[in-house]
C-alpha cells in the first residue's frame, strides 16, 4: 500500500485510509497477491534549540498535525488491519517511516514547489557525518522503539515487521562494524518479543554495489539474520540506463540474482516504476510537490508502466535468488488526477491504471 496513514492523503482533508482498509485489502487479495504491507510512522522530538546533528531528541509516534497528513497507528488500528488481512487470506506486513525533522516545514516548502529538494538536502546534511556516540545513541532509541512496537505487533497477531527506518533513515559511514553489530542486536532483541518475520530493507547500492557513498556495504552482513531482505525498485542504477528498458531490466535484475548468490542471501524485491515516460531511467515524482514545474510537466504515461512490469515479470523465471515480489505502490482509493491534488496519473502506485490488469494477471498464474 501507498506509504501514508491516516486523513487527508489526497490532501482534499475529507478522506481517511481508516475508511478504505476493507475494500482495499479486498482489492488486493483480487490481485492475487498473498501478503499487503502498510505504513506505520515514527518521528524525532528534538528539545529546544536541538537539530539532527545532535543526541537531544526522543524517538516518539508520529502526529497529524505535523504534515497535516501522515501519523503513527493506534492499537485500534493495528487490530483492524489484522484482522481485514486476516479475513482476506492475506499476511500483514508492516512498513516504518521516520522523520528526523521537523516534517511540517515541508508543507511551506509546497507553497513553492521545493518539497523534493528541500528534503534532499536536509537528508544529505543529516547524514553527513554521525559520530560514535550519536550511532549508539540512536540504537539504543531505536531498538527501544522498535522492541515497543513488536510488543503490540505481537498482541494483535501482525505477521511481518520492518526495522528499517525509511525515508530519513541513518546511515553510518566510518563506523559500519559498531553498526552492523547493533543492528544483528536489534534484531535479536526484536525476535525476543515478536515470533513473526523480521524484515530489513537493504541499500541498493551497498548491496549491488558494496559502497553506498561512503558507506562501505562490505562489512554488513547483519541482514542475514532477518527473515526478509528488500531492495527498493523505483528506477534502474546508473550503469543501466543507455540503453532501453527490454534491454536494461533484464540485465539489471540479472546482475542482481548473480550478486545475491555469491552473497548467499535471497531477496525480495520492491518494484514500483512510475506511469510516465522513462520513468525507469529518470526515477519517481514527489507528487505532493504538485506546485512544482518537474510534476507539472510530466505527462502520464500508462503504457510504459505496463511495458516496464511485463519486462520486469517476464524476466524473474530465469532468476534463482528472488524469493518475493512486492509490486508497489497500491493506492488506498481509485482516485487520480485532477479530482485530486497529488499528480497520482505520473506516480508509482499502479491502482486504476493499466498495470494493475498486468499484476492480477502475473500474481495469478
Amino acid at each position: 500500500m501507498t506509504d501514508t496513514w491516516g486523513r487527508n492523503y489526497n490532501m482534499n482533508m475529507v478522506e481517511s485510509t481508516r475508511d478504505n482498509i476493507p475494500s482495499s485489502f479486498a482489492r488486493v487479495k483480487e490481485l492475487g497477491a498473498s501478503e499487503v504491507y502498510v505504513h506505520d510512522f515514527d518521528r524525532a522530538v528534538f528539545e529546544d534549540g536541538a537539530d539532527f546533528t545532535t543526541t537531544r531528541y526522543t524517538i516518539e509516534n508520529e502526529i497529524f498535525l505535523n504534515d497535516m497528513r501522515d501519523e503513527s497507528m493506534t492499537e485500534a488500528d493495528i487490530k483492524t488491519l489484522v484482522e481485514n488481512a486476516h479475513q482476506q487470506g492475506l499476511k500483514l506486513g508492516i512498513k516504518r517511516n521516520m522523520s528526523f525533522v521537523d516534517i511540517g516545514k515541508y508543507i511551506s516548502a509546497g507553497v513553492s514547489g521545493e518539497i523534493q529538494s528541500t528534503v534532499e538536502t536536509d537528508y544529505a546534511k543529516f547524514n553527513s557525518g554521525h559520530t560514535e556516540e550519536w550511532i549508539r545513541d540512536y540504537f539504543s532509541k531505536w531498538d527501544a522503539k522498535m522492541i515497543e512496537k513488536a510488543t503490540v505487533y505481537q498482541k494483535y497477531g501482525v505477521d511481518i515487521m520492518s526495522l528499517t527506518p525509511t525515508w530519513m533513515g541513518p546511515t553510518f559511514a566510518g563506523h559500519e562494524v559498531l553498526a552492523n553489530e547493533l543492528q544483528k542486536k536489534l534484531i535479536a532483541d526484536v525476535r525476543k518479543v515478536f515470533t513473526g518475520k523480521i524484515y530489513v530493507e537493504v541499500s541498493r547500492y551497498g548491496f549491488f554495489e558494496n559502497k553506498d557513498g561512503n558507506e562501505d556495504w562490505t562489512k554488513y552482513d547483519y541482514y542475514k539474520d532477518a527473515d526478509i531482505v528488500e531492495i527498493r525498485i523505483y528506477d534502474l542504477l546508473e550503469k543501466y540506463r543507455a540503453g532501453d528498458i527490454e534491454t536494461e531490466i533484464p540485465k539489471y535484475l540479472t546482475d542482481l540474482d548473480s550478486v545475491a548468490g555469491k552473497k548467499n542471501v535471497k531477496i525480495s524485491l520492491f518494484f514500483a516504476p512510475s506511469s510516465y515516460t522513462d520513468s525507469m531511467k529518470k526515477g519517481s515524482l514527489e507528487v505532493l510537490d504538485y506546485k512544482s514545474d518537474k510534476v507539472k510537466n510530466a505527462v502520464a504515461d500508462y503504457n510504459y508502466q505496463v511495458k516496464a512490469f511485463e519486462i520486469f515479470f517476464n524476466t524473474l523465471p530465469s532468476l534463482k535468488n528472488i524469493e518475493r515480489i512486492n509490486a508497489a505502490s497500491f493506492s488506498w482509493d481509485d482516485a487520480l488526477d485532477p479530482q485530486i491534488k497529488p499528480k497520482l496519473s505520473v506516480a508509482s502506485t499502479f491502482r486504476n491504471k493499466p498495470a494493475e490488469e498486468v499484476v492480477k494477471a502475473w500474481f495469478n498464474k
